[in-house]
């Protein structure tokens, strides 16, 4: 009597349990649930292109392990990864609160393929809106079809604003006149193979120091190319600045290099301190 009452008291109680975890991943897969996510993207709307943009976030080193949060209309969880997390429903304020969006890193907000172009378009303009009321110091990236909605993104404070129907003309004008730049953008653009785009710190030795000896330095010393620099005090970015042009502390360096910048830094860190030595 004793063994068999235990063994049913052990039963219940397991079972209790697995019924708990069961629920609860039920309810995270039906984006039913609420999460305390810290220095995270959110992905707003799921489309071939939100699928594309998580596959280049997990071939990339630095964020193959970084949190993503989902919110879209779909019943379930789209894809199978441990750090996606899906919240189903519209990109409003109670779902925004949701993904925690006050300690977002990025936000990403894509257009909805189910509607025309210009109720789609609005839908961004307001998801921006929205998100900004609520976190004026995240960084947001949009996308829009007509280029005319720049300037409504723009008055919402939209951080990057990419018209991709412009884009893709662009590329395809640019590859039309000088054949195989099409091949370069997909390799810079993609972290699956090839070099990669990065934007990094200037190294403290670089400080203070012109353009051209910091584009000679980075490329002797860690193989990358300087295409641009990024002035502090969220001043527009210089593509190609003039030879004689200061690079001052807090700038950052648009590079293409085949190494992340952790290690990029890490390597300047180590070559100053031996220099210290």
């Amino acid at each position: 009597m004793t063994m068999l009452f235990g063994i049913g008291i052990l039963g219940m109680f397991t079972a209790t349990i697995a019924s708990i975890f069961v629920e609860r991943k039920l309810r995270e897969n039906r984006g039913m649930s609420a999460f305390t996510l810290e220095d995270h993207y959110i992905i707003c709307e799921w489309n071939h292109r939100a699928r594309e943009v998580l596959r280049e976030l997990r071939a990339d080193r630095n964020t193959e392990a970084t949190p993503v949060a989902l919110i879209a209309q779909l019943p379930e969880k789209p894809v199978e990864d441990e750090r996606l997390f899906f919240i189903r429903g519209d990109v409003n304020e109670e779902n925004l609160q949701r993904a925690n969006l006050e300690k977002a890193r990025t936000v990403i907000i894509l257009g909805d393929d189910e509607v025309d172009a210009n109720a789609r378009d609005a839908q961004v303009v307001l998801s921006t809106l929205t998100v900004e009321s609520i976190n004026p110091g995240v960084y947001t990236i949009v996308e829009l079809v007509d280029e005319r909605n720049v300037q409504h993104c723009q008055r919402a404070h939209a951080d990057e604003i990419i018209v991709t129907s412009e884009f893709s003309s662009h590329l395809i004008a640019r590859s039309a006149m000088n054949h195989g730049i099409s091949k370069v953008v997909f390799e810079l653009l993609s972290s699956r193979f090839g070099n990669d785009l990065y934007r990094v710190e200037v190294p403290p030795a670089l400080q203070e120091k012109p353009f051209l000896e910091v584009m000679a330095e980075m490329k002797r010393s860690h193989n990358s190319i300087v295409l641009a620099v990024h002035p502090h005090a969220g001043k527009a970015v210089l593509s190609n600045p003039a030879a004689d042009y200061q690079v001052q502390k807090g700038d950052h360096l648009i590079v293409i290099t085949d190494r992340a910048p952790g290690v990029l830094l890490a390597t300047e860190t180590r070559r100053s301190q031996r220099t210290d030595n």
